[in-house]
């Protein structure tokens, strides 16, 4: 008997062991390990336990789920579920890693596995691939064969070749990562996941630079809108205008070196979106309608048609048999490969990305004294600001021309006692940031004058005192017969003053004022006195 005819007859005979054996025991598979939020059903949802089989249904959130099989065992990912069916996992939705002999079944066929098998069940995406050994599918009367290097497509039911290029299975879940509305212009909006079994229609709001976008979620962008998410270990995504997008998961990982990286899988539910992912931090993968992506470190543009234009990097699409697509290539809506051509979409994209790399812009004009906290910054549009003062973070909100004011009527609630403060304005973009300090001066209380003086001596009125403020200027103006006078003075070196003006006619009407630089004013009145007289002595308040 031929030599290679007798292995293919052995191996056809080892995928058959572990059906035989389930048969035989009667036995589902045992949950080994969980991380993150794994669940499983018995009558209701409960928080799943290890060492325990799992006989009915098994659904993972942000997470990770391990089984054990008579033979082998599976691994699924965040976003994954699976259910029990003939003591077998049928895997519904996700991702899932198989090694040694595991028998199981998908969108309605029945598979045998010997070696390493990923099955990828995140439609469009729906195929088993071989990375070692080989596996049978059976699905009706029909029986297929893979081996190493090797896909099946349960849509079209056919085998292409394979290149493993997303492992995410050799990686270990660390945590849950987070996707940050980082930038936003126009009407943007979130709209939560809705509750199971209600009738309401889910609740949708306006969009808050800073917050966190939950697995579930949906951001949606209106026309001329667009909203900038940022991910955990970096890169971010630019959900164009009339756009929905909702996170699946995003994992913080570490790879077998120990270094910390995330894993992102986005699903985009109508438009566009722009993506720049960082280089070496791990895997990203975002589903349309009609294709996958799966990238590591690109610029890369995917529309709701199944056009993609790569512009920097390599964009795999596992929905279309593991097509590579190269920088400057681009797939059009009706599948065919082509040279890249740009529109003005992209070119303002291209833009913002210049723009968001560039140096952040902050600019403040601040009074020395201020009645109350309110603050004029200047900075990018699509930056965040805050302020910190007396122990707290005040955002502020932004017009379309980069002029940011405090949010809430510009004051703090209940106002600032008067004193000094420092204040710090931060401005947030991609990740980094720019920071200014100022000293700031309530200051709610009018100069005092002290000890005014007035004496006329012929055509002239002399004016005497002292002023005392917490500012350091205050202009001090009188008003004689009608005509006007005003000099500034530093304090408290010019805290005394002694003033000669002319008197247009004996007994005019003078009024002497000081203003501080907050605007708090001081106001005395009296006619001018007699030749060689005193005149008046007023002590102020």
């Amino acid at each position: 008997m031929d030599v290679r005819l007798l292995i293919f007859l052995l191996f056809d005979l080892i995928l058959l062991l572990p059906e035989t054996a389930s048969a035989e025991t009667g036995a589902p598979p045992t949950l080994q390990k969980v991380s993150g939020s794994v669940e499983s059903l018995s009558s209701t949802w409960q928080a799943a336990v290890t060492d325990q089989p799992v006989k009915q249904a098994l659904r993972i959130g942000v997470g990770r789920a391990q089984l054990q099989s008579a033979g082998g065992q599976v691994l699924a990912s965040s976003g994954s579920a699976l259910r029990i069916y003939q003591n077998e996992p049928d895997f519904q939705t996700g991702k899932f890693y198989l090694t040694g002999q595991v028998s199981f079944f998908s969108q309605k066929a029945h598979l045998s596995a010997a070696g390493q098998v990923r099955v990828d069940v995140t439609a469009p995406t729906r195929r088993v691939a071989v990375i070692a050994g080989k596996a049978r599918i059976s699905v009706g009367s029909k029986l297929y064969t893979l081996g190493a290097g090797q896909q099946y497509d349960f849509g079209t039911q056919k085998i292409t070749a394979f290149a493993e290029r997303d492992a995410w299975y050799r990686s270990q879940f660390s945590g849950e990562g987070e996707a940050v509305i980082e930038a936003a212009t126009g009407p943007v909006s979130i709209q939560d996941a809705p509750a199971p079994n209600a009738s309401a229609a889910p609740v949708k709001r306006p969009v808050k630079l800073g917050e966190k976008l939950n697995v579930g979620q949906q951001l949606l962008t209106g026309a001329s809108a667009w909203a900038e998410i940022g991910f955990t270990g970096g890169g971010y995504l630019r959900l164009q205008p009339q756009s929905a997008l909702s996170v699946l998961s995003i994992d913080q990982i570490v790879d077998r070196t120990g270094r910390t990286k995330r894993q992102v899988v986005l699903k985009l539910l109508r438009g566009s979106a722009w993506n720049v992912v960082a280089k070496r931090q791990g895997g990203y993968e975002i589903t349309t309608p009609i294709i996958t992506t799966a990238v590591r470190g690109t610029v890369f543009r995917v529309d709701d048609s199944g056009l993609v234009k790569v512009f920097d990097g390599q964009v795999e699409l596992p929905s279309s048999a593991g097509l590579l697509l190269l920088r400057g290539q681009q797939r059009t809506a009706a599948g065919e490969v082509q040279p890249l051509v740009t529109d003005a979409a992209d070119a303002a994209n291209l833009a913002l990305d210049t723009q968001r790399s560039g140096p952040i812009q902050l600019d403040l004009s601040l009074a020395p004294s201020l009645l109350d906290l309110a603050l004029v910054v200047r900075s990018q549009p699509e930056n965040r600001l805050s302020v910190q003062v007396a122990g707290r973070d005040l955002p502020m909100i932004g017009d379309a021309e980069g002029n940011f004011k405090l949010q809430g009527g510009d004051r703090l609630q209940g106002r600032l006692p008067e004193g000094r403060y420092d204040v710090t304005i931060r401005a947030e973009r991609g990740g980094r940031q720019k920071t200014i300090s100022r000293v700031l001066l309530i200051d709610r209380t009018p100069p005092l004058l002290l000890g005014v003086q007035s004496s006329r001596a012929g055509r002239l009125i002399r004016l005497s005192g002292q002023i005392q403020d917490v500012s350091g200027t205050v202009v001090l103006s009188a008003q004689v017969g009608g005509r006007s006078y005003a000099r500034t003075l530093r304090l408290p070196q010019q805290a005394d003053f002694d003033w000669t003006l002319p008197l247009p006619t004996p007994g005019a009407a003078v009024t002497l004022q000081a203003r501080d630089t907050a605007g708090n004013l001081r106001r005395v009145e009296f006619s001018a006195g007699a030749a060689g007289e005193g005149g008046v002595g007023y002590a102020a308040p």
